[in-house]
């Protein structure tokens, strides 16, 4: 696996993915042109790191804003956590939701309650840091 650190733009959130810490951040806002192109090599890292015989992973969402396309991919994100997760893998996930917010918090929550194998902690942004 390859560390992905992309930064933040306009229309893409904040990837970093390091593989010596296992550990995955998506942050800011996520509405890409082409949603496909920007995820998947996300997946493809992720995959190639379990792959690999790692068994853990931590990841943060941190997203103010997504589109319905992003939604789509952050979905298909947990899916495959899901499978890995079935497979015994030891995945936590945090997803941090502006306390305002009811869209994103109830989208996250839906999706929490859609994974089989996973437990997605939906917690309250804190905007001090």
């Amino acid at each position: 696996m390859t560390d992905i650190h992309h930064p933040a733009t306009s229309r893409t959130p904040a990837v970093t993915l390091n593989k010596e810490t296992a550990h995955l951040l998506i942050e800011g806002e996520s509405y890409p042109e082409d949603v496909t192109g920007f995820y998947a090599p996300i997946f493809q890292s992720l995959e190639a790191f379990f792959s690999a015989g790692n068994q853990r992973m931590n990841i943060d969402i941190k997203l103010i804003y997504f589109n319905s396309s992003s939604a789509r991919a952050l979905t298909e994100l947990l899916d495959i956590m899901d499978s890995h997760a079935a497979k015994g893998a030891s995945i936590t996930i945090r997803w941090f939701c502006d306390h305002d917010d009811d869209v994103t918090r109830e989208f996250a929550e839906d999706v929490a309650m859609e994974m089989e194998n996973l437990t997605i902690a939906v917690i309250d942004l804190n905007h001090d840091g």
